[in-house]
């Protein structure tokens, strides 16, 4: 096995850990309420420490990535992290700080691997191939998603505890340890230039400069549109087991399948977007995504039967999962030249969402009920469609305000 190939390994599996461990929520949630003796409005809370501690690790990384080798940073960070895991199975008495702690652990040590695994696509494939490969992290993630949500729901009908679910996705970083220790590393500390020839890089902007460069009303209303989805994917997917449970009496079993079937499908509509964005433009493909996430959802609260719910699910998963990489990528393209402050104001935007979501969601549920996620989940995807055209008129009125200056002739 090349070098290449182990390295690529390792990123596709940093996400997979990650995935593993946050779309588990909506299946285990009912499990860790039981065990706190809480209701699952105020337990999902905890799963904000996972995200939240994810969010650190990537704050975390912007500097540890630049002072020590990558190959360091991954087997001390899966290190912490299956020790983490292996000690799941023996807190089944611990309360919910306890449990808090844990959680905050794994999740600094999955933003650092997410980091890590950024790195490694961005350092080993050129910008042709670039592209690809972070696609296929994504069906990394949504393989992940489908794998150990079922893997979960299994060890609950048969009685058996939640953390054994977690441990399974612990057990990956055994895998990752050993494809690191024996992996060639590229050097991360070198900058390259971007003409691809031997002359050095020009210099960059500051960490300030792009920043003021970046804060215009056209990125914002994309950042925040990429927030509000993940905080509408989020609640969907942690809510929408109790809510076949509480209003159509659905065994666990059977309401956690809604967990797998859309991240299952998911993989298929990453796949498919990446040919389809060759003949759509980005820009309609993605109104076009965001009204049928809106259609499904306003769908979801109209449906009267489980397996109409479930098999929604599936398409909802297909056709929607994508949002999220188009979004960044249109995003992306609101400033010239994309500098890289940009893109992880984006990416940023997105752990902001994946953080606040359990806390918002079940905020909504404990003084509503199931529905009222759903209800957040629409309104998140609505104002987010909002916020997307809004963004695209302002681009093209600032278009039409450039293009006389660029006809009028130069002065001689």
């Amino acid at each position: 096995m090349s070098s290449q190939v182990r390295l690529t390994l390792i990123a596709f599996l940093s996400y997979m850990i990650m995935s593993g461990l946050l779309t588990q929520a909506g299946v285990i949630l009912n499990a860790i309420a039981a065990q706190l003796d809480m209701s699952a409005a105020r337990t999902v809370s905890i799963f904000s420490w996972l995200t939240g501690g994810a969010l650190i690790g990537t704050l975390l990384s912007m500097y540890l990535y630049t002072r020590f080798s990558v190959r360091r940073l991954l087997i001390t960070t899966y290190s912490v992290l299956l020790l983490l895991g292996l000690a799941l199975p023996f807190l089944t008495g611990a309360g919910y700080s306890t449990l808090a702690a844990v959680f905050l652990g794994l999740g600094v040590c999955c933003g650092c691997g997410l980091s890590g695994g950024a790195v490694i696509i961005s350092r080993i494939y050129r910008a042709q191939r670039r592209a690809s490969a972070f696609i296929a992290t994504d069906c990394a993630f949504s393989a992940a998603g489908f794998i150990f949500p079922t893997l979960a729901g299994w060890l609950l009908v048969r009685e058996l505890d939640w953390t054994l679910s977690y441990l399974a996705v612990a057990s990956l970083a055994v895998i990752v340890l050993s494809l690191a220790a024996t992996s060639a590393f590229p050097d991360t500390h070198h900058a390259t230039s971007t003409a691809g020839n031997d002359e050095p890089a020009p210099e960059r902007e500051t960490a300030l400069m792009q920043f003021k460069r970046i804060l215009t009303p056209r990125v914002m209303c994309f950042a925040i549109g990429v927030c509000l989805y993940l905080i509408a994917q989020t609640t969907f997917l942690t809510w929408a087991p109790n809510y076949l449970m509480a209003y159509f009496d659905a065994q666990p079993e059977v309401a956690g399948q809604v967990v797998g079937n859309y991240w299952g499908f998911s993989i298929f509509g990453l796949l498919t977007s990446v040919v389809l964005v060759n003949f759509i433009p980005t820009r309609i493909m993605l109104l076009v995504v965001s009204g049928i996430a809106i259609a499904c959802t306003t769908a979801f609260l109209l449906i009267e039967s489980v397996e109409t719910f479930l098999t929604l699910g599936l398409a909802f998963g297909l056709l929607t999962t994508c949002i999220y990489k188009i979004a960044i990528s249109v995003g992306t393209q609101q400033i010239a030249d994309s500098p890289p402050m940009l893109v992880t104001l984006m990416l940023f935007s997105g752990s902001i969402g994946s953080t606040l979501a359990p806390v918002v969601s079940g905020l909504v549920v404990d003084s509503s009920d199931e529905k009222g996620a759903l209800m957040l989940a629409l309104t998140g995807f609505v104002t987010m469609l909002v916020l997307f055209i809004t963004a695209m008129l302002l681009e093209r009125l600032a278009k039409r305000q450039t293009l006389p200056e660029q006809s009028q002739p130069e002065s001689v």
